[in-house]
């Protein structure tokens, strides 16, 4: 295949050491059109947040080409991560367009903060592959299933089956797990497979990792 890339929806950090940073007044007073404040949508959501927690909401109007959107941010121990965006006239924005949004959040709006304030802007890349999700050996193993495997039968021929279940032990044997929609999507977007098998092939992979995690707790 030409593809080795998925692409995914980003995610976004504003992280500080610093204490005496409040990187709520920063992004605050960077906030201009077609940006805004939405005080009432943060008091909304700050109710359903602990005390501690605090909410920074905002608005990006529509312009070129953007659809209009909320952005929440959420705060953590050391910053705030972008929780969601969500449309507000549209029923769903798709990967491409919330990524747009996202940069043009982080080009407006957290760049030019975190360059007054002094703290960090991280943010994920839109283009991602197997080895941005999990460790080296379970991405060689699906990478080597996936290769080697009839397309049309999944898991069924017994080497394929036995690719299939050294994959499956590698990853139970790593901390770092893929969900199965994104398996799902890097076997039939990335490695050509059918959708329909793609699919069964990753609750497959979610119901086998239970069972070995089920397994393993039994025997401690």
């Amino acid at each position: 295949m030409s593809r080795t890339n998925l692409e995914v929806f980003r995610d976004l950090h504003l992280r500080t050491r610093s204490a005496s940073v409040s990187i709520r007044d920063h992004i605050l007073s960077q906030v201009k059109a077609p940006w805004r404040h939405d005080a009432e949508r943060e008091k909304d959501v700050k109710s359903y947040a602990l005390k501690q927690e605090d909410v920074i909401a905002l608005v990006r109007e529509p312009a070129d080409d953007i659809d209009e959107a909320g952005l929440v941010l959420w705060q953590e121990q050391d910053g705030y991560r972008v929780a969601n965006i969500v449309p507000r006239k549209v029923g769903e924005l798709g990967i491409t367009k919330y990524n747009a949004i996202l940069q043009d959040f982080v080009d407006r709006v957290a760049q030019p903060a975190a360059a007054a304030g002094g703290f960090i802007v991280d943010v994920t890349s839109a283009q991602q592959t197997l080895e941005d999700w999990m460790e080296a050996a379970p991405a060689a193993s699906l990478r080597r299933f996936s290769n080697l495997a009839n397309k049309s039968t999944g898991a069924g021929h017994p080497k394929d089956q036995e690719r299939w279940f050294e994959f499956l032990i590698a990853a139970h044997h790593t901390s770092e797990r893929l969900d199965s929609d994104r398996l799902a999507r890097w076997l039939s977007e990335v490695d050509g497979w059918p959708s329909d098998t793609a699919h069964e092939l990753a609750i497959d992979y979610e119901f086998a990792l239970g069972l070995l995690q089920k397994y393993d707790q039994s025997r401690a």
